[in-house]
Order: structure tokens, then sequence, then C-alpha cells
């Protein structure tokens, strides 16, 4: 009698531990998913972060260079007017205007590849903090700034007038 008890007992806890181990399987499985679709979210708005200051960049140093290529034919015109002793006598009047332009292209797309690379670093901190709840199971602690106090309203001051009683 005592092997089937043993039997019994060992058929019980593989059961015990077969549940436990189906539990921790579809816990696993719900992180994961939840995982992937925060990686494949943040994927997502990280490629159209990209594009959009893709584009935004490619628009301004396109515009720059319809401007300098104006101004380029602008300025050959000017040379087949002037003549060949006129520019080799002044040619620097007779080079197109664009440093600025460029300068400021250049600039505008430094600034834009900033903002973009802020914007990554902000949205990608924040897709790791989701993962680590999710695989944590519970929120993480942020430090929370400290709110000043609300200021109560003044009391109302009372004029001697106001405080005695009408007669």
């Amino acid at each position: 009698m005592q092997v089937q008890e043993i039997i019994e007992d060992v058929k019980g806890r593989a059961e015990q531990v077969s549940k436990e181990a189906q539990a921790r399987y579809e816990k696993v499985s719900k992180q994961a998913q939840d995982v992937l679709k925060t990686s494949r979210d943040t994927a997502k708005k990280a490629g159209d972060l990209v594009k959009k200051n893709a584009k935004k960049v490619a628009d301004s140093n396109q515009t720059t260079a319809k401007s300098l290529l104006e101004e380029a034919k602008t300025s050959i015109s000017k040379v087949r007017e002037a003549g060949v002793k006129e520019v080799a006598a002044k040619p620097a009047e007779f080079l197109p205007e664009g440093k600025d332009q460029v300068i400021k292209a250049y600039n505008d797309t430094l600034n834009t590849l900033s903002k973009t690379r802020a914007d990554l670093q902000k949205l990608l901190k924040k897709s790791a903090e989701q993962i680590k709840v999710t695989i944590a199971g519970k929120p993480v602690k942020a430090a929370a700034a400290k709110k000043p106090a609300a200021k109560k309203p003044a009391a109302k001051k009372v004029t001697a007038k106001a405080a005695a009683p009408a007669a």
C-alpha cells in the first residue's frame, strides 16, 4: 500500500508542477507579446520621425539648390552680356551669390538632425521603460517632481462697519 501512496503523491506533485509551469509559460508568453508590440510600435514611431525629418532636410536642401541654380544662371547671363574683358578685369563681381544660402541650409540640417536625435532618444528611453514595466509586471518608479503646496486663499478682511450689527 505504501507504493500506491507514493505513486499518488508523485502524480499530485507532477500535476501541480505542470500547472505552475503552464501558468509561468502563459505569463512569459504574454510578456513577450507585449514586448514585441512595444518594440514594433517604437520602431514604427522612430521610422516615421526619421522619415519626416529627412523629408524636411531634403526639401530645405532642394530649395537651396534651386535657388543656387537660379543664381548661377543669372551670373552666366551677366558674364555673356559683359564680355571677356570686363569679366577678366573684375571676376569677383560675376560670381553667383549663395554662400549665405548654403550656410543657412547647413545650419538648418544640423538643427534638424540634433532635434531628431533628441526625439529618438526620448522615444527609445520611453520604450525601454515600458519594456521594463512589462517584464517586471509593475511600473518603474520615476523620481517624482515635488509640486509646490497650493496656497490657501487669504481670509477676507472685515471692516468695523461691516462687523457692527445693524440696529
